[in-house]
């Protein structure tokens, strides 16, 4: 009896110690990173397909610009963020304006509307009231250029 309460006991710690253990997901917590827009969660995300073979890529820096890589022109703003995630993004000054994809074109109106965003592990969210979200993906360390 005593033999079996010991192995229980041994067994229920080591499940214990296994599951404590994080996931090795990587796992984001600041907005401060170059990011890979994904998609648009919204009724309206059928209407602006993404051209996967392009990537689209926002990067928020510590000064409070961003800089937005859309399928052919480079843009960039200020942002501010603040408590409980909340965000704001001033419109993208890009260098032309023409020749980018739907997706990008819509990507680039919905910016300012941006209220707050959410990140769960190594997904951002940019939530926009009454329309949904904008989905991007953490680029790898590896894949970020160090002078966005």
């Amino acid at each position: 009896m005593k033999a079996k309460f010991q192995f229980l006991s041994f067994f229920s710690a080591f499940l214990v110690l296994i599951a404590c253990n994080k996931d090795k997901v990587s796992v984001v917590e600041d907005i401060c990173h170059t990011w890979e827009v994904k998609s648009f969660m919204s009724l309206e995300s059928v209407a602006y397909p993404k051209n996967e073979n392009t990537p689209i890529l926002l990067t928020f820096k510590k000064d409070g610009t961003y800089s937005l890589k859309l399928d052919i022109n480079s843009c960039g703003g200020t942002f501010a963020s603040g408590k409980n995630n909340q965000l704001e993004m001033d419109f993208p000054a890009c260098t032309e304006a023409c020749c980018d994809s739907q997706f990008s074109s819509k990507l680039a109106t919905m910016l300012p509307q941006v209220t707050s965003y959410s990140i769960e592990g190594s997904i951002l969210k940019l939530h926009v009231p009454q329309w949904g979200y904008i989905e991007c993906e953490i680029l790898s360390s590896s894949l970020i250029n160090p002078n966005p």
